[in-house]
């Protein structure tokens, strides 16, 4: 049975159509985590075009995240039951679809149902990508190729700032055509993988994300009863929001009323995304090698804190500083990915793929809950309703805060695993 499957992961080898397969799935991930902070990029203007709040604008933006965290699970779940090409062409037909839907918007309800599309089919793209890699590559290689489609998806981010901030200067402000233009690219990137992509090559080679056995109620029931599970959870709702808040919300609207323009803005927020793709392997590599968790998770959250402080109360007009600054912030908001370790740490064996979900639930479900509350404080201190570097600047006050949060969680919640599964651990002690 060994034999047989060596022999079956020598069957993945690297080649030219394994890379196609692949170079699909990072695409997907590319163009989901541009969807992702298009609307940041142009959030003036939709606002002014769409007649709505501020607080609405937060809302519409809070759609994406709020579909994508509660499909975590379930797409686990439908990955491991359908054809992954059936499964993976419709989400990303649902994201073209929900920006060809956006672009036609003329109110609060019809943009915030797009961004539901969106989110619905974005939630699909990182575990696509890890599920191509395993079926098409040798399992040695998958953390690596993973981290590789991770940064290539990190530039979708740095397409949507500065390069669209330019693309709205030559359409002269009308965003609806750089949705246009957007879902075009979907629809094309759909028809090519509903085509060329295939789930897998020909074995009977079976990857589980979840084990689908076991009710759902009794894995999450059994999950939540682990203490540490929820110090975690805590953990990454906190260190990661502030990304999303400044990269996919308000971060560019910020930077205009300090005064840059709105490509400079766009181009300097996007160094956020440069630094989470940065210090997400990065600082999970250094934890491997030290073999220590804690230390990495309250030094990224102690960063976060200096750096937002230092956002909010350094008046330099550098774009290279602020740039950098962001960059600083990015990587502390990487504590994300070590997260993900030390749940994968502390569930057991058979719960993994479940606790996987749970975390990604909870920090993306942050992403839908703060960013709408850090926006009604912006606009309690505008002042006739114009938005200005000081209400920002109020409402921003939430992010070293939780920040701090993060850091207490990690320095006294958090236990230490010492990169081990703890169900290891407790039958050594046992025995």
């Amino acid at each position: 049975m060994k034999g047989a499957r060596n022999l079956l992961s020598e069957t993945k080898k690297f080649s030219t159509y394994s890379f196609f397969i692949w170079t699909l799935a990072v695409l997907f991930y590319f163009y989901e985590f541009f969807l992702r902070v298009l609307p940041a990029t142009v959030a003036s203007d939709v606002i002014d075009s769409l007649n709505v709040s501020i607080e609405q604008f937060a809302i519409i933006g809070s759609a994406y995240y709020l579909t994508y965290s509660l499909m975590q699970i379930p797409v686990g779940v439908l990955l491991d039951r359908f054809s992954a090409r059936m499964l993976i062409t419709v989400a990303v037909g649902l994201c073209s679809f929900g920006a060809l839907w956006f672009s036609f918007a003329y109110g609060f309800a019809s943009a915030f149902v797009a961004r539901l599309f969106i989110g619905l089919g974005s939630c699909f793209g990182f575990v696509s990508l890890m599920i191509v890699t395993l079926n098409w590559f040798p399992r040695k290689y998958f953390a690596f190729l993973v981290g590789c489609g991770q940064f290539f998806g990190a530039i979708g981010p740095l397409c949507a700032g500065g390069p669209i901030a330019l693309a709205m200067e030559e359409v002269q402000g009308d965003w609806r055509k750089i949705f246009l233009w957007v879902a075009f690219f979907g629809l094309v990137l759909t028809l090519f993988i509903g085509v060329f992509l295939r789930s897998k090559p020909i074995t009977k080679d079976k990857i589980l994300f979840v084990d689908i056995k076991e009710p759902f109620k009794k894995r999450i029931t059994r999950l939540l009863k682990q203490p540490q599970v929820w110090w975690i959870l805590a953990y990454v709702a906190t260190v990661y929001v502030t990304i999303p808040l400044l990269g996919a919300f308000w971060g560019t609207s910020y930077l205009e009323t300090r005064g840059f323009s709105k490509s400079t803005s766009a181009f300097v927020i996007s160094m956020i995304w440069v630094g989470l793709a940065i210090g997400s392997p990065l600082f999970g590599r250094l934890s491997d090698l030290s073999k220590q968790r804690k230390p990495y998770l309250f030094l990224l959250a102690i960063t976060g804190v200096i750096s937002t402080i230092f956002m909010l109360y350094t008046p330099s007009q550098n774009p290279y500083y602020l740039g950098g600054l962001f960059l600083i912030i990015g990587l502390a908001g990487s504590g994300q990915n070590l997260s993900f370790a030390i749940m994968a740490e502390n569930a057991p064996k058979n719960l993994k793929a479940t606790a996987l979900g749970v975390n990604n639930t909870a920090l993306m479900g942050s992403a839908a809950i703060v960013p709408p509350f850090v926006t009604s404080i912006i606009r309690h201190f505008s002042v006739n309703g114009q938005l200005t570097e000081a209400s920002f600047e109020k409402g921003f006050l939430v992010l070293p805060c939780l920040f701090s949060l993060a850091a207490l969680v990690a320095l006294f919640g958090i236990k230490e695993t010492f990169c081990r599964p703890q169900s290891e651990v407790h039958k050594i002690q046992k025995s």
